[in-house]
């Protein structure tokens, strides 16, 4: 008994140092493991509904939607019709305005809103774009055929917009546009990395609501006979930027 009890106090001597006692503990592990996250973005082919050209986060219903817009991923998603609405024959040079675009707000309410066009960039390319409109032909009467000789149409004050905290670049827009009939004019371009989701190209002119903005100049001396004139204007929309015309 006495040779045991020696052995153990020699043990715990043994673990006694200068500084105390030392205490033994078992051993601490530790693993380090990596996982991954991952989303897949695809191009996008659905239609993109009209927004309210004055805050672009807010949807918006037109009473007059020309057609509905073209599907993505790259699209036209609207442009408004232009009413420059019912006017007396004259002999005098006369600029008329074209009427604002009515329809729904997002609170259900009536409201007038500048004249404009609408353009998504879903393809996920980053590659730009490009928008110009053609006058398609001269306005003519729906009844007799009879051509307005010498009319012409100004969209003044474009002006682009997009939701409120887009981190997309901003495309560039002509100061004004002057279609000539059967020749592209250039409205919006953005280049490359900008212009990424919905964009909105309001007119603007130098009335705040747009009232003034696309005009409609017919000289005296064309000849005007009563009824309805109409024209067509083709929007188009191009993947690769053009700075030529």
């Amino acid at each position: 008994m006495k040779k045991n009890k020696l052995l153990i106090s020699s043990i715990l001597l043994a673990f006694i140092t200068p500084f105390g006692l030392t205490v033994v503990s078992a051993a601490e592990f530790s693993s380090v493991y990596d996982s991954n996250a991952s989303i897949k973005f695809e191009e996008n082919t659905d239609p993109t509904n009209p927004v309210d050209p004055t805050n672009p986060d807010n949807p918006f219903e037109p009473d007059n939607p020309a057609q509905p817009g073209t599907n993505g991923p790259l699209s036209i998603d609207y442009a408004s019709n232009l009413d420059f609405g019912t006017r007396k024959i004259t002999t005098q040079d006369s600029f008329y305005f074209a009427k604002l675009t009515k329809g729904i707000d997002s609170t259900g309410q009536v409201k007038e809103v500048p004249n404009y066009v609408q353009v998504t960039d879903n393809t996920g390319s980053n590659k730009g774009w490009n928008l110009k409109v053609t006058q398609m032909n001269d306005f003519t009467n729906t009844s007799t055929g009879h051509k307005l000789n010498g009319a012409r149409l100004y969209f003044n004050g474009p002006t682009v917009s997009t939701l409120t905290n887009s981190d997309a670049g901003t495309p560039t827009q002509e100061a004004q546009i002057t279609p000539e009939v059967g020749q592209a004019s250039r409205v919006v371009t953005a280049f490359e990395n900008q212009g990424q989701g919905t964009w909105v190209t309001s007119f603007i002119g130098d009335d705040s609501n747009g009232a003034e903005s696309i005009a409609l100049s017919i000289p005296g001396s064309s000849t005007k006979e009563a009824g309805v004139y109409t024209t067509t204007l083709k929007w188009t929309l191009g993947q690769t930027p053009d700075i030529e015309n």
